[in-house]
């Protein structure tokens, strides 16, 4: 008996010295950091930050309340906070929809060194935020060309030398140069190949053409199998950063959004504030289950556009039905305009293609796929004949490989 209540009594004891030491967790403080936009399909950063300043150390378990259509890793963070510390880490959060969303309150259970007693706090923090395309990509582009650095993002050079254009430097031959753009007086003179680079011309017009109808509905399939974004999503991701670098080129930017009826339409202005109202215009566009008009949607860009322009049509080339209505209509963008057909690929049919069927269903599915690949080969091939620039990318490639054609037709001078 008397054992049990020396047990008892010390567990008094101590639960009475961690009451004590839990009374210092009133001295603490958690909040949370996010930007003030998110980025649709990126793993955007959202930091907690633990502040203590009491007499003895904290053990504290947060828990955020991001909104439920978030993909959250991890769903807590522990601290370890000693006096007068304070810490800072962060989740990540990464949203498959645009939209208008909310975070809620921040959850914090403090716990003694002995972990006997634990206290819980629920900290109001709820909050809006909205969800844009993906601006991470145009930040990033933005910071390594302060230093000349876009090659990291897979971008080739964004200076490059044109074709008729004005002189503007010698510089070390690349590979990917003209063999007619060699200084040969120059390699003389310094011992190794020297590269004429011309300035690149200002001032051309590029529309963006973007099919918000329901071949661009679909989502994307991640590489471990979950749902990714909406192709249409892909699409205005591609067309965000392709605006932010064609405004830095100095070139008008436009932006028209069809689906069975025009959507958006912004004639082509300059600027970065012209990158930055196009990305205003494409933050609430949902796409629509709905046939695309594409005879209607052309004739209204050739009678708006009458400048000889670059026009970057965005679509998708799901079935032979759609792609024969493009095809038929394309020709009226393509007669005044250098089109360029953004398409995006089905990445995942030469796996299913590849890969040794087991039993019918799968025989049935990889002679389905199949047929889908040659379909897209024949519009894709059809486009080509029009004197359409097709350029098939997998949705995860579609922004740098978008961008890059865009650099690339600028340097051969095409429009």
């Amino acid at each position: 008996m008397w054992l049990g209540i020396g047990y008892n009594l010390s567990l008094v004891v101590l639960a009475a010295f961690d009451y004590v030491r839990l009374l210092d967790s009133h001295e603490c403080t958690v909040s949370r950091d996010r930007q003030s936009t998110l980025s649709v399909g990126v793993q955007n950063p959202v930091w907690i930050e633990v502040a203590h300043r009491g007499r003895r150390p904290l053990k504290v378990t947060v828990k955020d309340e991001p909104p439920l259509e978030f993909e959250v890793s991890p769903r807590t963070l522990t601290f370890d906070v000693g006096p007068n510390e304070s810490e800072r880490r962060n989740y990540k959060g990464r949203p498959g929809e645009r939209g208008d969303y909310f975070f809620g309150d921040v959850n914090a259970r403090f716990t003694t060194p002995l972990g006997l007693l634990m206290r819980q706090e629920r900290v109001p923090a709820e909050t809006p935020v909205k969800v844009y395309p993906d601006v991470f990509q145009t930040k990033k582009h933005r910071l390594l060309a302060r230093e000349n650095r876009v090659v990291q993002m897979g971008l080739r050079r964004s200076k490059m030398h044109g074709q008729g254009q004005e002189f503007e430097r010698l510089r070390d031959y690349l590979p990917d140069d003209s063999l007619r753009h060699i200084d040969w007086k120059a390699t003389a003179r310094r011992g190794i190949l020297t590269t004429r680079e011309y300035d690149l011309e200002r001032s051309q017009s590029i529309m963006l053409l973007l099919d918000i109808g329901r071949n661009m509905a679909s989502r994307t399939v991640e590489s471990d199998g979950t749902l990714g974004i909406s192709k249409a999503d892909c699409a205005i991701n591609a067309s965000v950063l392709l605006a932010h670098v064609a405004a830095q080129s100095d070139d008008r930017i436009g932006l028209f959004c069809f689906a069975r009826e025009p959507v958006v339409y912004i004639p082509p202005g300059k600027g970065l504030p012209q990158a930055a109202r196009l990305l205003e215009a494409l933050y609430p566009l949902q796409p629509r289950l709905e046939e695309s008009s594409y005879y209607e949607s052309f004739m209204l860009v050739s009678q708006k556009q009458r400048k000889r322009s670059l026009v970057f049509l965005f679509t998708d080339l799901i079935d032979a039905e759609a792609s024969s209505r493009l095809i038929s209509c394309i020709g009226l963008l393509a007669r005044k305009h250098l089109v360029v057909c953004a398409a995006l690929a089905d990445y995942e049919l030469p796996s299913i293609i590849g890969s040794r069927p087991a039993k019918a269903s799968e025989l049935y599915t990889q002679a389905v796929a199949l047929t889908m690949v040659r379909e897209r080969r024949e519009a894709l091939a059809q486009l080509a004949r029009q004197g359409v620039i097709a350029l098939d990318a997998a949705p995860s490639d579609l922004s740098v490989a978008t961008v890059n054609k865009y650099l690339q037709l600028k340097r051969e001078a095409r429009l």
